[in-house]
């Protein structure tokens, strides 16, 4: 089953210039006032990862707030057409390349009755445009109504362009596509901060070449996937591969751009070189950097969260859809530059699935381990972050876990918690 289409619309409200804007989150303050939120910025209680009227109030308190999420980069919608299927949190959506070329987000929702226009993953819409199977309705690249089907009997003033498909607003970043649901999210320059330089040396002009996508779901709370990428910590006591072949990270750091309010994180440093590695593989080419003149590799959390990595060779955005309160799906998508050859493309098709696959020498790690800590989450209590927290501002070393709580200072503002006091213990 293609995992995205398990989402549903959530509550919206449509604005006159077509743009959708989430309804105001209910309000919630049982809920928050029974999750209990220590006043210690490392210590994150348990029951955000299983209380299922949190999660449903994540989904327009977070991805349809006044945030940017990522949702696919120009090169995988090519062609006037093109388009992908995505979900913005419960909201799923067209990531669109309309017939003039420009990139769009559009609601995947017949205007009429709901019904879900799009099935699958991705494809061209061709000349005839959107056509709802359950009435007829027909749009086109744009979301306009072009057409309905029996219209005798409608009221007098019913008008097409009165019901086009809702729209995200939508911008690039180094092809970088983003949308957002909220009328007071900051231009996308401004949201991502200093993230922007560590974006420009990961996505360059944007000139990527899509080589393809693997999706998998993971058995755990989306938070807590996206708090592993905040932590450096487990790298080396969890990725026995690594250990293997005796691979570290050396120097670099963990930074968490635009802290005090956004919480992104962009993590820097650079790999044992190949021939520095235990040769316990046949071919240890998979490891060999060929495209740049270093081994120096960037990961990046655009809050709340869109990944993007080159590391190695491997040029990846990651893609995280909350699906359940339990279950959250990770695209993975990997790039070539416009200006490979054809030999440095094939060795990154062949490294990116191998390295930052999800069957690859990281991701099943990751994924057994966060399967427990979702398991063990119902005992209740705090989960605690400890490694570089006597840093109390970044920049934190590339092995601290605690850039962690930046993303969750971030999260608790969004949702609404008692923000922990300048001084309380840390």
């Amino acid at each position: 089953m293609d995992a995205r289409r398990s989402a549903q619309v959530g509550p919206t409200d449509r604005s006159p210039d077509g743009t959708l804007g989430p309804a105001a989150p209910p309000a919630a303050p049982d809920l928050l006032a029974r999750i209990r939120w220590p006043q210690e910025d490392n210590k994150i209680p348990r029951e955000i990862f299983t209380d299922p009227d949190l999660f449903r109030l994540e989904m327009d308190a977070v991805f349809t707030g006044p945030v940017w999420v990522l949702v696919g980069h120009e090169s995988e919608i090519p062609r006037p057409g093109d388009y992908k299927t995505f979900s913005v949190g419960a909201i799923p959506v067209i990531v669109i390349r309309s017939a003039d070329g420009r990139i769009g987000v559009l609601v995947n929702a017949c205007a009429h009755r709901g019904t879900r226009l799009v099935e699958g993953p991705s494809g061209n819409v061709g000349r005839g445009g959107f056509r709802c199977i359950y009435h007829m309705w027909t749009y086109d690249t744009e979301g306009r109504l072009t057409a309905v089907s029996l219209p005798q009997d409608f009221p007098s003033d019913f008008r097409k362009e009165d019901y086009g498909l809702a729209r995200a607003r939508t911008e690039t970043y180094g092809g970088a596509i983003f949308a957002t649901f909220h009328d007071d999210a900051p231009p996308l320059r401004d949201y991502l901060a200093e993230l922007a330089d560590g974006l420009d040396r990961v996505l360059g002009d944007g000139a990527l070449r899509y080589l393809g996508a693997i999706s998998v779901i993971f058995r755990t709370n989306w938070k807590l996937y996206i708090e592993n990428i905040y932590d450096g910590y487990h790298v080396t006591a969890l990725h026995t591969g690594f250990q293997v072949v005796r691979l570290r990270s050396h120097g670099g750091e963990r930074l968490v751009p635009n802290y005090e309010r956004h919480g992104h994180l962009w993590g820097r440093s650079h790999s044992t070189p190949v021939d520095q590695l235990n040769p316990v593989l046949r071919d240890m080419s998979l490891f060999e950097v060929r495209t740049k003149p270093s081994t120096d590799h960037n990961i990046m959390v655009v809050f709340p969260s869109g990944v993007v990595t080159d590391y190695f060779d491997t040029i990846q955005m990651r893609y995280v859809v909350p699906l359940e309160l339990d279950r959250t799906m990770i695209e993975f998508v990997f790039f070539a530059r416009a200006e490979d050859t054809e030999e440095e493309v094939w060795h990154r098709v062949r490294q990116g699935p191998a390295v930052l696959g999800p069957a690859g020498a990281i991701t099943l790690e990751d994924a057994a381990a966060l399967e427990r800590v979702q398991l063990s989450a119902t005992a209740r209590g705090e989960n605690v972050v400890l490694k570089g927290t006597p840093r109390r501002f970044p920049p934190y070393r590339h092995v601290d876990e605690a850039p962690i709580r930046h993303f969750y200072q971030a999260y608790r503002r969004l949702l609404g918690f008692t923000l922990p006091s300048e001084d309380a213990p840390r």
